[in-house]
Parts: C-alpha cells; sequence; structure tokens
C-alpha cells in the first residue's frame, strides 16, 4: 500500500468517526436546559434580583449544615416560610421541591433518600412579609 492509499483510507475513517459523533449527538436528547422553564422564570426576574438583593441587605443567609443524613438550616430570625428546590446538575428527573414552614429558626431535612452526589439547593422563603433566595452548592455523600 503506498501513501496516497494511506491517506484516503485515513481520511474515510476520520469522516466515518465524525458522521457516527454527529449521528449520537442528534440521537441521544441530552440538551436540557437546568431550569425547565427557563424563559418563563426569565420573565420574572425582577422578583429574584429583588429577592437576593433582600437576603444581601437583612444579612439574611441562613445557614446550611450537611451531617450524614440530616440538612439542617438555619435562618437568622424565626417564622419562615418557603420551599427548598434540590436540581441535580446531572439529571433533571432527580429533582425535588420541599415546600416547609418553621416557627424556629431551625429547619431539618432527612436526605437519606437523596442520590449522592452535586446539587444545587434553591431555598426561597419569606420572613416578615419579606421575600428572600438563596443558592449554594452540595455535595452529598
Amino acid at each position: 500500500m503506498n501513501w496516497g492509499n494511506k491517506i484516503v483510507v485515513g481520511l474515510a475513517a476520520f469522516m466515518i468517526f465524525i458522521g457516527g459523533s454527529v449521528i449520537y449527538m442528534v440521537t441521544k436528547d441530552s440538551d436540557t436546559l437546568i431550569d425547565e422553564d427557563y424563559y418563563e422564570n426569565s420573565l420574572s426576574y425582577d422578583e429574584v434580583y429583588a429577592s437576593k438583593q433582600n437576603l444581601i441587605n437583612d444579612h439574611a443567609k441562613p445557614g446550611v449544615l450537611l451531617s450524614k443524613d440530616t440538612l439542617t438550616i438555619t435562618f437568622v430570625a424565626p417564622h419562615n416560610e418557603g420551599k427548598l428546590v434540590f436540581k441535580r446538575p446531572s439529571d433533571g428527573s432527580l429533582d425535588r421541591e420541599i415546600p416547609f414552614s418553621v416557627k424556629d429558626k431551625h429547619y431539618k431535612l432527612p436526605i437519606s433518600s437523596f442520590t449522592k452526589g452535586n446539587w444545587v439547593l434553591d431555598i426561597s422563603w419569606t420572613q416578615a412579609n419579606t421575600s428572600y433566595l438563596h443558592s449554594q452548592s452540595l455535595f452529598i455523600q
């Protein structure tokens, strides 16, 4: 086999590889956004921004403590009501939304049923008619 044939065979193998990669990427439907309702959520971004700004202005960042099987959230003030949104970046089907209401400063949630790995926790709550939003990454072991 001379060098001209080797170039043709190498070019054909490369073209088959590229074609196979394109077919694989088109058939595998893994192009998902982190937020399912991304465009709808962007319309209400002013409210989200105000909630994040309230968190900064009021120094109301909650403490998040992750032990073996319990997630403990410590708020700055009592009487909090809202929701916890757990997002799994690698698999959106594992996302969870959990409403909560606490009269004291501490909220405890058992997390033994959660899949181990990286999570993004969004805490949105109201306290004394003021809305707050806090996002934090978690690694559940």
